[in-house]
């Protein structure tokens, strides 16, 4: 027992000497405690202390945080090779593909495949114009309703969520996911709501991640069954698609025709309907995250 703490201990003072400053921290637990619910004010102070690069231990992860411009610009324009890709947290895990999700890709050479369909497709301003009259037709339909029921009272965020939703599905797949007098947006309400409330808390596996199986706080299994609601619903508009797109109909040039053109054009092996599936869905995900909150 006693030599396994002394291994331990030579272990640690020897990795020390290779990371960069930092506080000691406790046993077991390192700096856990120094970070506080806002963690980049409490980076902030330690950084006055240990300096712009420092070493900061949360459980069983070891992190170097940068924290000043100059050393951020050395990270992330002359070594983001060296330093790409970002450990995934594990609610991400929940989602079906998160590992073809932009933000937890782990490779250049996937992260510039995706970037270049985005860049064609769903960032592309000129795409986008042409787009805008499915956008209108949205908002003109909430501004319809609000006419309509103008005897009544009308929740605003209900509203403006199921408008935004369908501005979405409209751009996406060239159709209404939600009506205002029906309960269609509801379920997407639950999803996203529930992936906010599973995304921003803290999750004990993150720091000590031999607690995985376990998922003792049920993070993971909440947002597994929010992103795979999500995730069937993508799969069904893109199955329809496809079937639409071989029996030879006019297509309807929205984004993801656009996207599929992509593939079939420039037969990409590593960019496929899975891909297609996780952008919209997490851009869907992102625009109604953004609009509830």
């Amino acid at each position: 027992m006693v030599f396994c703490i002394l291994i331990r201990g030579l272990a640690l003072f020897c990795r020390r000497k290779t990371l960069p400053p930092g506080p000691t921290g406790l046993p077991l637990f390192d700096n856990l405690f120094e970070v506080s619910p806002k963690p980049h004010e409490s980076l902030a102070k330690l950084a006055k202390t240990y300096g712009p690069l420092m070493t900061i231990r949360m459980g069983s992860k070891t992190n170097v945080v940068a924290s000043s411009a100059e050393v951020a610009r050395e990270i992330l324009q002359k070594n983001d090779e060296a330093c790409f890709g970002r450990i995934v947290p594990d609610v991400a895990i929940g989602q079906k593909h998160h590992y073809l999700a932009l933000v937890w890709i782990s490779t250049i050479k996937q992260f510039q495949l995706i970037r270049r369909a985005l860049s064609i497709y769903l960032t592309n301003l000129q795409k986008l114009d042409t787009l805008q009259g499915l956008r209108h037709k949205a908002v003109g339909e909430m501004i319809r309703h609000v006419r309509e029921t103008r005897d009544r009272s009308v929740a605003i965020g209900e509203l403006a969520f199921i408008t935004a939703l369908n501005m979405m599905s409209n751009t996406g797949f060239f159709v209404n996911v939600a009506g205002f007098e029906s309960g269609e947006a509801q379920g997407f309400l639950n999803a996203v709501k529930t992936i906010m409330v599973v995304d921003g808390k803290f999750n004990i596996t993150d720091v000590f991640p031999w607690l995985k199986p376990l998922d003792p706080q049920g993070l993971r299994t909440k947002a597994k069954v929010a992103y795979g609601w999500l995730d069937d619903v993508c799969d069904g508009f893109i199955t329809r698609r496809l079937k639409h797109r071989e029996s030879n109909r006019p297509s309807y040039e929205d984004l993801s025709d656009s996207l599929l053109d992509y593939i079939q054009e420039h037969h990409e092996s590593e960019f496929n309907c899975k891909n297609i599936k996780v952008l919209l869905g997490i851009c869907s995900l992102s625009r109604e995250i953004i609009k509830y909150s």
